[in-house]
């Protein structure tokens, strides 16, 4: 079972690796600017996407956090209008601070997993949200924190030429891509 936790903390790694090298070398311009719009869907700038990522981060070390704490907890789902005001307020704000937001929520939901007695046991502890169900601490991580930062770590990849940014090299989007 360790290598079940090992393997869960190499790919948590692993994303955020993938996501610090997708903004390298960017500039603060480059982070707040957005790119042309396309479609009905107003793009969001990379610092709303990191700025995103933050907030949704902290949504999810909470729930776990409270999942550990009292399995079956209920949670409020957040509605939507609340995700695009954070992802908005990442205009406004200093791009190291979001970036430092970001290592800090991480080393909180880090410290939250290590005070599990029982990491691999408490995998399968969960909050009850209203139209989902039971969302266990294995599914948060995985589908919540991990799938959601690959998937915006991908957007901001893609990103990056609409912005001016220089595109990752081949080798290097590939090499950012199998961290996960």
């Amino acid at each position: 079972m360790a290598g079940a936790i090992e393997e869960l903390g190499d790919t948590l790694a692993a994303t955020r690796k993938r996501l610090l090298a997708a903004i390298e070398g960017v500039t603060e311009e480059q982070f707040h600017r957005r790119p042309e719009e396309s479609g009905a869907a107003e793009a969001w700038s990379i610092s709303e996407v990191l700025a995103h990522l933050l907030a949704h981060e902290q949504m999810e070390a909470e729930r776990i956090a409270l999942a550990l704490a009292q399995n079956g907890a209920p949670i409020t789902p957040s509605p939507p209008e609340a995700h695009e005001a954070k992802a908005r307020a990442g205009r406004r704000v200093p791009v190291p601070q979001i970036i430092h937001g970001l290592l800090a929520v991480r080393r909180e939901l880090e410290r939250i997993l290590s005070g599990a007695a029982d990491l691999e046991a408490s995998l399968g502890r969960a909050v009850i949200h209203p139209q989902r169900g039971r969302d266990t601490v294995r599914w948060m991580l995985n589908a919540k924190v991990i799938g959601h930062e690959a998937e915006h770590a991908a957007q901001i990849e893609a990103l990056r030429p609409a912005v001016g940014a220089p595109a990752l090299s081949a080798g290097a989007a590939s090499e950012a891509r199998e961290q996960r």
